[in-house]
């Protein structure tokens, strides 16, 4: 059976954005094929990524080789570095399962007309919040990702939060720790998705320091993005109303609706979650020792950062 994609991506968008990068298709391609023969090289890899998934890591990275192949390695070293995320990280799981219904981050099948892919996030069931762990918010983002990067071409991304219902005790259990895994190991060293903008709705007091917290450990261009709004009138000045799910105040598909295509894409991929649940770098074989303060940072750097 075809599976039909969570993205819709018209054919020229590639050559677009590779083009904006300052390459052509043959060079970009030629640029894949050097990744690949890179790939086959490093023993202590579990596989050789599909031409589509280095396409994507090329262009997260702005087509530079050497931050392609940086990117691909941490794709991989993370699942053993970080085995309290990636250890129980299959969306098919219970705690998965649970924590989709709750709290939910969707994308809008649909590019903006600067090829932005927008995202929308909001609580589904405000009155199961206290069982929501910020630790599965950040497997859910990977899990999405990790779709992305096999469907998707886009030249950013942009990010639309509605904060309401997110309980004071659920932003108490964002650690630090939890924010640097999210914002500079997960965002910074394997993703680096090209956030555009990020908009936040309904902001309770104690989220908006949150936000102020999590500013200080990113980097000022990155924070510069963040925008607090006051109501979701204000999204119109942003976001095209046909893109704005209703919950949004726009005239798209509703954020459930957008919801239920992201959980059916995600039991219909069961295959590719358990093949990546299977996935780490065999240390031994490394032709070159991983230095985690140079590499990982929350070894030795996490100690160092200011978070007054």
């Amino acid at each position: 059976m075809t599976k039909e994609p969570l993205f819709e991506v018209e054919n020229d968008v590639l050559d677009k954005v590779i083009k904006h990068y300052g390459r052509s298709k043959k060079s970009f391609d030629d640029d894949v094929a050097t990744i690949r023969r890179w790939m086959s090289n490093q023993l202590h890899f579990p596989e050789i990524l599909d031409n589509k998934i280095i396409e994507n890591f090329l262009i997260m990275n702005k087509c530079s080789i050497e931050r392609t192949k940086e990117k691909i390695d941490m794709y991989y070293t993370v699942r053993s570095t970080l085995e309290d995320i990636y250890g129980s990280i299959n969306p098919h799981l219970p705690h998965m399962q649970e924590s989709m219904e709750i709290f939910s981050i969707v994308p809008h099948p649909k590019l903006t007309k600067e090829m932005n892919r927008v995202f929308f996030s909001k609580v589904r069931k405000e009155n199961l919040m206290d069982k929501l762990q910020p630790e599965n918010c950040l497997r859910f983002v990977i899990n999405l990702q990790e779709i992305r990067i096999r469907e998707d071409v886009a030249f950013g991304d942009i990010l639309v939060g509605d904060w309401n219902g997110v309980c004071a005790s659920f932003i108490t259990k964002i650690s630090p720790t939890m924010l640097y895994k999210t914002l500079v190991v997960v965002y910074e060293k394997v993703f680096s998705a090209r956030l555009k903008a990020v908009y936040c709705i309904n902001m309770h007091p104690i989220s908006i320091k949150i936000m102020e917290l999590a500013k200080k450990i990113m980097k000022p261009k990155l924070a510069a993005r963040i925008h607090i709004l006051p109501n979701a009138e204000e999204l119109k000045q942003h976001i095209p109303e046909d893109i704005l799910p209703k919950e949004f105040g726009g005239t798209g598909s509703s954020f459930d609706e957008l919801h239920e295509l992201l959980k059916k894409k995600m039991l219909e991929e069961k295959n590719l979650f358990d093949h990546l649940d299977k996935l780490r770098v065999n240390e031994n074989l490394r032709p070159e020792k991983l230095t985690n303060d140079e590499k990982l940072g929350f070894y030795g750097n996490f100690k160092k950062l200011d978070l007054d």
